[in-house]
């Protein structure tokens, strides 16, 4: 099976707090998309993996432990039911490396919010 690798941007391990306070609410996944081949993304800590899909902005959350693959991570999967680069309101997963990690949450985020957890990841 083949499957896309995302790249991810490399930005330092953050603390969640402060953009979780500013950003304004999500809207939770209705129904699976299919991700393009241009999509990319950033982490947030172990905590989100947040995704860039053309006009659409994804945050994709994890329990409490956060995801661990993405702490050395340079590129990573997201796939659902093994069908790569397809992410659903549950079900989804991120691996990378020899670890994978189940996603709890995926919400629709406006462009504004995607771009101040950059500006964030950034000035840290």
């Amino acid at each position: 099976m083949s499957s896309f690798r995302l790249l991810l941007l490399s930005l330092p391990l953050l603390a969640c707090a402060g953009v979780a306070a500013a950003a304004p609410p999500a809207d939770p996944l209705p129904a699976c998309v299919d991700l393009g081949a241009n999509h990319e993304a950033f982490r947030y800590a172990n905590q989100a993996l947040l995704v860039a899909d053309g006009d659409a902005h994804y945050k994709l959350s994890f329990d409490s432990d956060g995801c661990n693959a993405l702490q050395a991570a340079s590129s990573v999967d997201i796939a659902t039911d093994g069908q790569p680069n397809r992410l659903c309101p549950s079900g989804s997963r991120v691996t990378a490396s020899a670890k994978s990690c189940a996603v709890s949450r995926v919400n629709r985020i406006s462009a504004d919010t995607y771009l101040a957890y950059q500006r964030r990841a950034r000035a840290r």
